[in-house]
C-alpha cells in the first residue's frame, strides 16, 4: 500500500456500572442476591443505581474524560495492547497508554486488507492514532482493540467475518483495574476518513470483588469457574457489526469455562476478572495461598454476565481460617420423576474424572445436560414417564487417559471407570464396562429397589476432560451406556439449513434444489456444545439409533453406500428408505399433524 499518514481520534469507554448481580447478606428475601449459597452470611455489598447504564449499546463517557491528541506511525509486529481500566465515579474507564494499537480490516476492490494503527502516549480515554498504511477508499470498516488481534478470514457463513478474539484464561491480579491487554473491543464504520472518531464498544464483561477476613492477605490465586465458556474464545462478526459469540469450532484455541487471577491480594482492594459475557447457572470460586491451602465458594443462582458491564460481586468474607471444600453429598439426586404409567422409564448420569471438589460442578452440568434433554422432543412430550438420576462417585485424578488410538494407555488418568481414548480419534473410546455395570446396579435406587434391572437402565456418562469426543456402547441384552466429555466448554457443534433441500414435503420424487440464502437467514448458523453431544449419544444408548450422516456432495447416496456404513438391522440402524411405503419411521407420518402442534418443525418429516 502506499505510504500516507491517517489520523483517526478514538473515544473508548467501559460501561457505567450496572447493578446486574447484587449480593446481599443474611437469608431474608430481598432483592439481590447471594451467589453463593452456603455462604451467604459471609458475602456483602452496596446498592448501585441500575439507571446508570448504556443506550442501545453505545458506550457512554464518564465523568471528566479528556482528549489529548496524540501521534505515532506503524512499524513492524503487531506488539500486545497495553490499555488499561480504572475505577470511575460512573463505573470504569479505559484508558489508552503509550504503545497501544489497534488492528483495522476493510474491504477495496473485493479485496480484504489490515492494517494497524498506534499511539505513542496515553492516559486517557480519547487518542489520536496513525498508521503509513494507505487505507482511503475502501468500506466496510472494522477496528479491532488490542490490535494484536489474530488477523480476520472471509467466511462462507452467509457473508459473515469472523475475527479472532482471545480473553486470558490466565490473568494478573491489578488492584483496581484489570491486567492491561486483556479487555477487548470494536468499532465498525462503513467509511474512513482522516480526523473522524469512532467509539468503541467493549466486548466483555467484568466481575469486580473485594475480600476481607484474615486470611485475604494471604491470597495469591482466584479462579472462576463455571459450565460457559468465560475464556479463551472466538467471536463472529455478522452483516449489521452486532457482536455474535460462537464456540471455539471457528478457532485453534478452546473455549475455556474457568479464568484465574494470580497476584498479590490485599484486604478492601478492588479486583476485577475479564470474562466473556453469558449466563451461568453454576459458579464457583477458589482462592488460594502459595501453600495450596484453599477456600471454595459455590453458587446454584442463575447469574448473567452482560457484555460491556461490571457485574459486582461485593465484599467476600473468607474469614479466619481455610475452609476447603465443605461437605460434599454423594446422595443419588433424582432429577425427573415419573407421574404417568404403570412403570416408569429410567436411566442414569454417571461422572468419570471428576475428584471430590469437582463432583459439585459435576452435578450442575449433569443438571444442564437433563435440562436441554427434556426440552428436546421426544423428551420433552413425555418427561412426565421417566426417572431420571444423577449417581456420584469420586475419582482420583481429573480427566480421561489418553490411548494410541487402538485402546493402549499412553498417558494414564486414575478415573473411577477407566475412560480412555485416543489423542487425534475417539474411535477407542471406551470405559471398563463391568465397573460401570456393576456401579449403577449397586447404587441406581430404581434398580436397587427392585424397578429395574441393569439391562433396562441406560446410562451417560459424563466424563470430565477437555477433549471433544462422544461415544455410545449397547449390547443384545438391552444395557448400554452413552460417553460425552463436557469438553470444559471447549468442544463445540455448528448446524445450519442442509445444503441441498428437497423440492417437495411429500413427493420423494421432486428432485432437490441448493440451499439459497433465505434458507441461511431463515435458521443463521446454531452453535451447539456438549450437552447436544449428550443428546446425540443418548439416542444411540436409549434409542439404539445408528448414526446417518451423508457427506458426499452427490445429491444422493447410492444403495451400497447405504448398505456399507447402515449395516445394521432396525430398529439399531438403517433407519432410511427409498419408499414411503417401507419407512421404519411410518408412525412418524401418519402422526404429522399431531406432532407439528408441538413443534412446527415436524412438518419437514419426509
Amino acid at each position: 500500500m502506499p505510504a500516507s499518514s491517517h489520523w483517526v481520534t478514538f473515544v473508548f469507554y467501559l460501561t457505567v456500572l450496572s447493578a446486574i448481580a447484587l449480593l446481599v447478606s443474611g437469608c431474608s428475601e430481598v432483592e439481590g442476591f447471594s451467589p453463593f449459597d452456603k455462604e451467604s452470611t459471609r458475602v456483602s455489598t452496596g446498592r448501585s443505581d441500575p439507571a446508570a447504564g448504556r443506550l442501545d449499546g453505545v458506550i457512554r463517557a464518564p465523568k471528566g474524560a479528556s482528549t489529548v491528541r496524540l501521534h505515532a506511525t506503524c512499524v513492524a509486529g503487531i506488539p500486545e495492547t497495553r490499555m488499561v481500566i480504572e475505577p470511575d465515579d460512573n463505573g470504569a474507564a479505559v484508558l489508552w497508554e503509550e504503545g497501544d494499537s489497534i488492528m483495522v480490516q476493510f474491504l477495496r476492490d473485493g479485496v480484504f486488507y489490515y492494517s494497524v494503527m498506534r499511539t505513542e502516549e496515553g492516559g486517557s480515554s480519547q487518542a489520536e492514532f496513525a498508521t503509513d498504511d494507505e487505507i482511503l477508499g475502501g468500506t466496510d470498516y472494522i477496528f479491532f482493540a488490542p490490535g494484536y488481534t489474530r488477523k480476520s478470514e472471509h467466511s462462507n457463513l452467509s457473508g459473515e467475518r469472523i475475527f479472532g478474539l482471545e480473553i486470558p484464561g490466565s490473568q494478573t491480579a491489578v488492584a483496581d483495574g484489570v491486567m492491561a491487554g486483556s479487555n477487548l473491543a470494536f468499532a465498525r464504520s462503513d467509511f474512513f476518513e482522516d480526523g473522524m472518531s469512532l467509539s468503541f464498544t467493549n466486548l466483555p464483561a467484568l466481575l469486580r470483588f473485594r475480600l476481607a477476613g484474615s486470611v485475604a492477605g494471604s491470597v495469591k490465586k482466584v479462579t472462576l469457574r463455571s459450565i460457559v465458556p468465560i475464556s479463551g474464545m472466538r467471536v463472529i462478526y455478522d452483516k449489521n457489526g452486532s457482536p455474535s459469540y460462537y464456540p471455539s469450532k471457528f478457532s485453534n484455541t478452546e473455549a475455556h469455562a474457568s479464568v484465574s487471577l494470580t497476584g498479590d491480594f490485599e484486604a478492601g482492594e478492588m479486583y476485577h476478572l475479564v470474562i466473556w459475557p453469558g449466563q451461568s447457572s453454576y459458579l464457583e470460586m477458589e482462592f488460594s495461598d502459595a501453600e495450596d491451602n484453599f477456600t471454595i465458594l459455590r453458587s446454584s443462582k442463575e447469574i448473567t454476565f452482560n457484555q460491556s458491564e461490571v457485574v459486582d460481586f461485593g465484599t467476600i468474607d473468607l474469614g479466619n481460617s481455610w475452609l476447603g471444600t465443605g461437605d460434599i453429598s454423594l446422595d443419588p439426586i433424582k432429577y425427573a420423576s415419573a407421574t404417568e404409567g404403570t412403570k416408569p422409564v429410567s436411566f442414569a448420569v454417571v461422572p468419570d474424572g471428576f475428584t471430590l471438589a469437582e463432583l459439585p460442578l459435576y452435578e450442575s452440568l449433569a443438571k444442564s445436560a437433563l435440562d436441554l434433554l427434556f426440552d428436546t422432543e421426544p423428551y420433552k412430550t413425555y418427561k412426565n414417564r421417566f426417572n431420571a438420576w444423577i449417581l456420584k462417585v469420586a475419582s482420583n485424578e481429573s480427566g480421561a487417559s489418553v490411548t494410541d488410538g487402538n485402546g493402549n494407555v499412553v498417558t494414564p488418568v486414575d478415573n473411577y471407570f477407566g475412560t480412555k481414548w485416543g489423542a487425534d480419534s475417539y474411535n477407542d473410546m471406551r470405559a471398563d464396562d463391568n465397573k460401570v455395570f456393576n456401579f449403577v446396579q449397586s447404587n441406581c435406587p430404581d434398580i436397587t429397589a427392585g424397578i429395574h434391572n441393569i439391562d433396562e437402565v441406560p446410562i451417560i456418562i459424563l466424563v470430565n476432560d477437555s477433549r471433544y469426543a462422544g461415544r455410545a456402547w449397547f449390547w443384545s441384552s438391552g444395557r448400554s451406556y452413552c460417553m460425552c466429555p463436557w469438553s470444559r466448554a471447549g468442544g463445540s457443534i455448528i448446524w445450519g439449513f442442509p445444503r441441498i433441500i428437497p423440492n417437495s414435503e411429500s413427493d420423494p420424487n421432486g428432485g432437490y434444489r441448493d440451499r439459497t440464502d433465505d434458507d441461511l437467514a431463515e435458521v443463521r448458523y446454531s452453535p451447539g456444545d456438549w450437552r447436544h453431544t449428550v443428546i446425540h449419544e443418548f439416542g444411540h444408548s436409549f434409542g439404539r439409533l445408528a448414526d446417518e450422516y451423508w457427506n458426499s456432495p452427490a445429491t444422493t447416496a447410492s444403495a451400497s453406500e447405504i448398505n456399507r456404513l447402515h449395516n445394521w438391522t432396525v430398529p439399531a440402524g438403517r433407519n432410511i428408505s427409498g419408499s414411503y411405503s417401507t419407512t421404519p419411521w411410518d408412525s412418524f407420518l401418519q402422526r404429522r399433524d399431531e406432532l407439528m402442534g408441538i413443534d412446527e418443525r415436524y412438518s419437514r418429516i419426509g
